[in-house]
């Protein structure tokens, strides 16, 4: 009646643990108390339920139980009920999002408890009567046996409810917004990764986690849904599930038909940044695994690995993979959902994906500020014109790469691969000609019309991109006065089987070296003009990522094929 909330261990007596700090809110009246797992459930006088984790002892949420008294509660398959003076339930989901109420009893429901073999939920009411409510079409159930905790669903009706929450999660979710490399919204980011965090935690994961050994990273989520293996988790096989809760910014938000981060569903298609890559992909990985762990049909211990840094480089992915190697077991298979799908209608499995070497350029002259064009021009160097000389030396109009030696391991293309890619044409012709996305693209009358040229081109041949330029100051790119006193570019090189990331990397650079060189020689040399300062080139190349091909008639690939069609 006083407002506080004990916590006490039953081992050899009893022993007082803890006592929660509940701060200005601990003259509220306390009239029931509920538990699932490492969640403390209070209902309080005024009709709000508190959420504490006690793992942290923290207060995590307060739930609205609506105009009346929580005078009691349960907790029957990670579904909350909640009895009330007027004789309703109200329920939540695992999610803790409300699932609606139950009327039935005609008193004040002072106790409530849940059958644990049954979806009944039973309560006593202040005027002696005892009501059985069947919670089967809400419920998410606990699976058989040797599982504690998880989903299962019962009904067609459950089922839906499933989906819905599932579709819940993922509109709170693109809500934050949780862009990689933006110092202003790493806040938000670390929220998104909680949010996931906690939502594994309600569908049962045996373990969940914030995991990082990077300072300045977004954390990496861990999740883990076991299958019963009794081996030790470093030793135990499972299935690496890999996603990312960051996303691209939202760019000019004035170009989006809707609010970029709230989520929208339009002509049978939902919109939102991050329903595609990768928060929806996520999200029906985690929601499926649970219900399988949870019917006890998990045949192999899944390990989920969501960083927080995919669309900034991954900072931080390797380190902290190798500093906690062993909660991820010994994987048999990589499981992700952030690539391709053929047109808008029909969903593929990649097995192959090319690399890349990432390289910045910087050229600059030895003055050191920018200087007027009519008093200067012609007697300085350029550093903007020799970078864009450089650039147009590093491949020719059609797109061909001119670096020497750069063709020399490209893999030839086999019979075997140009039939199945041909026969992948005809589908997509076939099938997908008049999905919008496909007509605006490969499909559209501005495009070639060799679709297996496209595609070759997109997925199995090498390319070179400049992705953009840039001067020194400001004013030097509003103030068509100046000669910069610099100008930098970035750009990537994708590369494909059998080349090697190393050896473009060298031949990239030694090129960029050389057009360099030439470039001033001409400029210094016999014939040249007398120039008052010099060029200096800073290059950092990169191997950023290996190309891989796997075999698409393995029995895993063939499973995951019959898997899509059915």
């Amino acid at each position: 009646s006083d407002g506080s909330i004990h916590v006490w261990r039953l081992a050899n007596g009893v022993e007082l643990v803890d006592t929660l700090d509940r701060g200005d809110s601990d003259d509220e009246c306390i009239h029931a108390l509920a538990l699932d797992d490492e969640l403390l459930f209070a209902g309080l006088q005024n009709s709000d339920i508190e959420v504490w984790d006690l793992e942290t002892c923290q207060r995590i949420r307060t739930l609205g139980g609506g105009a009346t008294s929580a005078l009691s509660l349960a907790v029957h398959a990670h579904c909350l009920y909640a009895g009330a003076a007027d004789g309703s339930l109200r329920v939540w989901g695992g999610d803790l999002q409300p699932l609606g109420h139950i009327g039935g009893a005609g008193d004040s429901v002072l106790a409530l408890v849940a059958a644990s073999d049954d979806d009944l939920v039973i309560g006593g009411a202040g005027d002696g009567t005892i009501t059985f409510w069947d919670v089967s079409a809400m419920a998410v159930a606990l699976g058989d046996g040797a599982r504690s905790s998880g989903l299962r669903i019962h009904t067609p009706g459950a089922r839906r409810q499933y989906g819905r929450r599932m579709l819940q999660a993922l509109d709170q979710w693109i809500r934050l917004r949780s862009v990689s490399g933006v110092p202003e919204l790493q806040s938000e980011c670390r929220r998104a990764a909680r949010f996931l965090k906690d939502l594994m935690r309600q569908l049962g994961a045996d373990d969940a986690r914030l995991v990082s050994s990077t300072p300045g990273a977004n954390p990496l989520v861990y999740g883990r849904f076991d299958a019963g293996d009794t081996r030790t988790l470093a030793e135990r096989p499972t299935v690496f599930v890999y996603g990312h809760y960051d996303v691209m910014p939202a760019g000019d938000e004035a170009l989006w038909r809707t609010q970029p981060f709230e989520m929208v569903g339009r002509d049978g298609y939902l919109y939102g940044r991050g329903v595609s890559d990768d928060k929806g992909p996520v999200l029906a990985a985690l929601f499926a695994i649970a219900e399988l762990a949870a019917a006890g049909k998990l045949p192999m211990t899944v390990v989920f690995c969501i960083e927080g840094e995919e669309e900034h480089g991954s900072v931080g992915l390797r380190e902290t993979i190798a500093e906690h190697r062993a909660l991820f077991g010994v994987p048999r298979l990589i499981l992700l959902s952030l690539s391709y799908w053929l047109g808008e209608a029909t969903p593929c499995l990649t097995y192959g994906m090319r690399g890349s070497v990432r390289a910045n350029l910087r050229i600059e002259s030895t003055r050191r500020a920018d200087v007027h064009a009519g008093v200067w021009g012609g007697a300085v160097n350029e550093p903007l014109s020799c970078l864009a000389h450089v650039l147009a030396q590093l491949a020719d109009p059609a797109g061909r790469v001119l670096v020497p030696g750069f063709h020399d391991g490209v893999r030839v293309v086999s019979a075997k691969e140009e039939a199945a890619m041909r026969d992948l044409v005809e589908w997509i012709a076939d099938k997908e000609a008049r999905a919008p996305l496909v007509a605006r693209t490969a499909m559209s009358p501005t495009a070639s019309g060799d679709l297996y040229g496209q595609l070759m081109q997109r997925w199995r041949f090498p390319s070179l991109t400049v992705h953009h330029m840039d001067v020194s100051t400001v004013a030097a790119r509003t103030n068509t006065t100046l000669v910069p006193a610099a100008a930098q570019a970035a750009l990537s090189v994708r590369v494909v089987p059998d080349q090697s990331l190393d050896d473009i990397a060298a031949k990239l650079r030694a090129h960029i070296e050389q057009v360099f060189a030439d470039f001033k020689a001409q400029r210094h040399g016999d014939g040249g003009r007398a120039m008052l300062d010099d060029l200096r080139l800073h290059l950092d190349v990169r191997a950023n990522a290996q190309w891989w091909l796997a075999d698409p008639d393995t029995p895993v690939y063939q499973a995951a094929a019959r898997a899509i069609r059915d």
